[in-house]
């Protein structure tokens, strides 16, 4: 019997079901940069799942909106404002939004959290529900299966902020589809599809929203069946670039800087 239990906090759950993990993130998934105890448990728990003998695959769901660009460009726009000391005009304030190092903190847990899922040793499937900012796009593309709903959306959301990608996204888009169609999908502002994600394999599915979850459970715990030594052996002959994102991570943040810096000087 699996030693692990569920829980759930106000940002996500976590529900074990045999050999399969679902943490799914219902709430505020800035809480993680902006409540050190959450992020501090979800880092624990991922742990734990990492070093259980009985799970061999984990599954991350997301409910619509939670990791939107409406939702992200709003406390972008707020923490930015906090930085220079006053208040965006178009944001409405949270209860986090006037701490000047709120972004920095959020960036650094989203960070984390790629880097955590580029070295966990089981399975690791997302599946996106909704449109998905570019920062948790990047971090998705450290696991090793994703899948979406027939309605998902990538949405440029730096493009409307005025800022460069980050959550890893300039380090495994290129891996994927190569530096031209990487400069094509960073520059435009145009949302992209299910359908074209999948043609560009950076997802690997989709399905009807009716029958989502259902699909991602399915497909995941069929992919838990593999052979743990196996799943695990395949999976340390091809993290070798671990230690290269995270130098990539560091740098991203300095020109994440720079950006913020140029774009707070020019609207005063």
């Amino acid at each position: 019997m699996n030693s692990l239990l569920d829980y759930q906090t106000s940002c996500y759950s976590l529900h074990i079901q045999e050999s399969l993990a679902t943490i799914d993130f219902t709430g505020d998934i800035f809480e993680l940069g902006t409540c050190l105890e959450t992020k501090s448990v979800l880092m624990s728990t991922l742990h734990s799942l990492d070093e259980s003998p009985e799970i061999r695959a984990l599954l991350l769901l997301n409910s619509p909106g939670v990791l939107g660009d409406e939702r992200y460009c709003h406390f972008v726009s707020g923490a930015i404002a906090a930085r220079r000391g006053g208040r965006d005009q178009n944001t409405v304030l949270d209860s986090y939004s006037n701490r000047p190092l709120q972004l920095e903190r959020m960036t650094n847990a989203i960070n984390q959290i790629a880097a955590e899922i580029l070295k966990f040793r089981k399975l690791l499937i997302v599946g996106f529900e909704g449109d998905v900012a570019p920062a948790f796009f990047g971090a998705a593309l450290a696991a090793d299966y994703r899948f979406a709903t027939d309605e998902m959306t990538f949405e440029p959301s730096h493009v409307k902020l005025e800022l460069p990608p980050c959550g890893g996204l300039g380090f495994f888009l290129p891996r994927y589809v190569g530096h031209t169609k990487t400069r094509d999908l960073l520059y435009s502002a145009e949302p992209v599809s299910a359908r074209e994600l999948l043609s560009l394999g950076l997802i690997d599915g989709h399905f009807p929203s009716e029958v989502f979850r259902i699909e991602c459970a399915r497909n995941a715990a069929e992919l838990s069946t593999i052979p743990l030594n196996v799943i695990m052996g395949v999976k340390a002959i091809t993290q070798f670039p671990a230690q290269s994102m995270q130098a990539f991570l560091s740098f991203e943040d300095k020109v994440m800087d720079r950006a913020i810096a140029a774009r707070s000087y020019r609207k005063g």
